[in-house]
């Protein structure tokens, strides 16, 4: 738990490579580790599990997007990529938002300055955002 990964790949030959948190690598943070992906929090951003074909074991790992306040990342809103952080003034990056603000016991973006933000309703915290051209 706290680690970061990078994640990529392929939704058939999907990649994890652990990677420092709020580094240009890290797109995801671990939040939990659990047997089944339906333990996971509901709020959860992804999930990534392996299945050891060895001893019939399976493992997820339980993910929310590695947020940095005053960090941009690129965030497709057809969910089609996992999230890629990018420099907030790189013009050639494109659905870029920067982390504003985590604010602790609101699950509402309508408490963001900016009014756009992610809400984790069971976790009970917001992820404020702002768009970037």
């Amino acid at each position: 738990m706290g680690d970061c990964l990078k994640i990529g790949g392929t939704p058939e030959r999907p990649e994890a490579i652990k990677a420092q948190c709020g580094s240009p690598d890290s797109n995801f943070k671990v939040i939990s580790t659990v047997e089944k992906s339906d333990q996971c929090p509901t709020d959860v951003d992804s999930y990534y599990s392996t299945h050891s074909t060895f001893n019939d074991e399976s493992t997820t790992v339980c993910m929310d997007i590695d947020w940095v306040v005053g960090g941009c990342m690129s965030i497709d809103p057809d969910n089609d990529r996992d999230p890629v952080r990018v420099d907030c003034n790189d013009a050639s990056a494109s659905d870029k938002q920067r982390a504003t603000q985590i604010l602790q016991d609101v699950s509402n973006a309508d408490q963001c300055a900016s009014g756009i933000g992610y809400p984790y309703d069971e976790r009970q915290f917001t992820v404020c955002v702002e768009d970037v051209a």
